[in-house]
């Protein structure tokens, strides 16, 4: 077992059925030594927030444009001269709805359009994880039950507390945000 994948395991970020990881979840990057990176998409990637240590990794993968979902950090001395366009989408954890979600899915489509797009919150569990699900249910019209079960056991880091997380997927229309994305015109929020 890698020294990374024993570190999630330790923290509750490894899958909680010792099943296989079935095919269409999140490809694992531990490789590229970014914590809780994964790609969901051949454009769309997921992680914890992002260190200077990281650029050379994120690069490498082509990420043109980082969404971060934190409220109260912002990425600029990070990402400073690395050519990586930043968006911010502030989400509190706590109070996630349907406006948040609709603009952090606005920032995702209009950033991919440029290349690849990275989306990070604190631990890229949480708030990183209701967007993905989101995403897959609105854009990828995955069904409810499918995105939520990736959420919650794909390894990210889910923590429990936040029980209105699984009560806002489970409240969410996949089809009315999707109508809502088709016609919301394409924000970038720059930080």
């Amino acid at each position: 077992m890698s020294s990374s994948r024993r570190k999630r395991r330790e923290r509750g970020q490894e899958p909680i059925a010792d099943a296989p990881r079935p095919g269409h979840w999140a490809d694992p990057l531990d490789a590229l030594g970014v914590e809780n990176l994964h790609r969901i998409t051949p454009t769309l990637y997921r992680s914890a927030q992002p260190k200077r240590s990281n650029l050379a990794a994120l690069q490498s993968l082509g990420i043109r444009t980082v969404v971060s979902l934190r409220s109260f950090n912002d990425d600029r001395k990070v990402f400073a001269g690395s050519g990586i366009r930043l968006v911010r989408v502030p989400i509190n954890t706590w109070s996630i709805d349907d406006a948040k979600v609709l603009r952090a899915l606005q920032a995702i489509r209009a950033a991919e359009k440029q290349g690849p797009v990275l989306i990070h919150c604190m631990h890229g569990a949480d708030r990183t994880g209701v967007v993905a699900a989101v995403y897959r249910m609105a854009m990828q019209e995955w069904d409810k039950d499918s995105a939520r079960h990736e959420m919650l056991r794909g390894g990210y880091g889910y923590h429990t507390l936040w029980r209105n997380i699984p009560r806002y997927i489970e409240r969410l229309d996949p089809a009315a945000m999707r109508a809502a994305l088709a016609h919301a015109p394409a924000i970038l929020a720059v930080s």
